[in-house]
């Protein structure tokens, strides 16, 4: 938990950078006018859609701009290959395909943010009510070893890249 709390640290950071980047592209388009409403209702258009973003969408955000997708690949080509895939040993939490029409930061996303719910509200929250809980001392929690290590990873890379 401590490595997703770096991540929570940083998303408002990476959510607000990604929102300065998309007003700056409709700034430096060549035909922002302005003087026109139609232009100036663009940029309103872009702040008003970062408001109100889910967690699990700036945490998709934040993965796919700050971890070189390339570290990804890397990881997920590694020992843990098996533990990441579709019969993987956690259940509840997304399979990793390198391959699939799916950004690997997306996939990461849901998958650290579905096995984050499982730890933190499955026990006492009726919207996680079909998750299982993921508690110390259980069967699948003796095999979260690699998903540690990609949290692991997933901080590193974050605070890097925000520095």
């Amino acid at each position: 938990m401590s490595y997703y709390q770096v991540l929570e640290y940083y998303l408002p950071v990476a959510h607000r950078r990604d929102a300065l980047r998309k007003v700056r592209r409709i700034l430096r388009s060549l035909d922002f006018d302005s003087e026109k409403d139609s232009s100036v209702v663009k940029i309103l258009n872009s702040v008003e859609r970062t408001h109100g973003v889910s967690e699990a969408e700036q945490l998709r955000t934040m993965l796919e701009e700050c971890v070189p997708e390339g570290k990804l690949r890397e990881f997920f080509s590694g020992e843990h290959e098996r533990h990441f895939g579709k019969r993987g040993p956690i259940s509840g939490v997304g399979a990793i395909h390198l391959n699939s029409g799916e950004s690997i930061g997306s996939q990461v996303a849901k998958r650290v943010y579905a096995l984050r719910n499982r730890i933190v509200h499955a026990k006492d929250d009726a919207r996680y009510a079909d998750a299982k809980v993921l508690v110390p001392g259980s069967g699948e929690a003796a095999y979260l070893l690699p998903d540690i290590e990609l949290m692991r990873l997933l901080a590193i890379e974050v605070i890097v890249d925000n520095r």
